[in-house]
């Protein structure tokens, strides 16, 4: 399930925002507070958290300009936050709590204007192409992916994907498919490239840009739901369809 916050300014006059470059953080405490009364919140508390139950997403209507030695850009407003969970509960939480929030005060000058369900999208073929929203990390043994070695690239989807899947099955919650688990395979006419994002102060390799994924379409169907790669609960690897194959 999925679901496609609006964010406007508090002003409704302003035209353009200026944002930090790292503004990923603030929307990492968004979504804290969207599930600060529901059960899922101990996630947040944990000392060893595992993986987030949820995907987001955010992006503009347009970057203006980048400032980058003072670590800001300018935007047009609205700002779109897309969150995905293949948990009903995580969904309708967050629903539930944004529709509450709506017309206050958040974050970044900003308020929500408008709580949007999207149509369930699924996965029926055993070739895709998605779009990464934004960008996605993938971690190797040592480091951080940049997407030149396909066999270290699909080890790492592989990897976090099955450990995601198996860490998901001990919480309490209800998957809203019987998802089962084949490998992954990056197909050759994949497009992405390198990217840098930066975040919390630093600076994270990335992938932009589009990737072909073979695979059981259960397991592309988990993917779509739950992200790709690492740091899906941090606003990374959040995929959109483009089309089966």
């Amino acid at each position: 399930m999925r679901v496609c916050i609006t964010l406007v300014p508090e002003q409704t006059e302003q035209t353009a925002i200026v944002l930090p470059l790292d503004f990923r953080r603030h929307f990492i405490s968004l979504m804290k507070t969207f599930l600060q009364d529901s059960p899922i919140y101990s996630h947040f508390t944990s000392r060893q958290p595992g993986y987030s139950p949820y995907v987001f997403s955010t992006s503009f209507n347009k970057i203006v300009a980048i400032h980058a030695g003072e670590g800001k850009m300018t935007i047009k407003p609205p700002a779109y936050m897309t969150i995905s969970s293949g948990f009903y509960e995580v969904t309708t939480e967050i629903i539930n709590a944004a529709i509450k929030m709506r017309k206050k005060p958040l974050i970044l000058g900003l308020k929500i204007q408008r709580v949007e369900m999207m149509p369930m999208k699924r996965i029926r073929a055993p070739e895709a192409e998605f779009r990464i929203c934004g960008h996605a990390v993938f971690r190797g043994t040592e480091e951080y992916l940049d997407g030149s070695d396909v066999q270290l690239l699909e080890e790492s989807i592989n990897q976090h994907m099955i450990t995601k899947y198996l860490f998901f099955h001990d919480l309490p919650l209800t998957m809203q498919e019987e998802y089962s688990l084949s490998p992954v395979r990056v197909l050759k006419n994949s497009n992405y490239k390198k990217g840098v994002c930066h975040h919390y102060g630093g600076l994270l390799t990335t992938l932009q840009g589009r990737m072909h994924l073979q695979a059981d379409p259960k397991s592309l169907q988990f993917l779509y739901d739950f992200g790709i790669g690492v740091r899906s609960g941090q606003g990374f690897g959040l995929l959109e369809g483009v089309r089966q194959i």
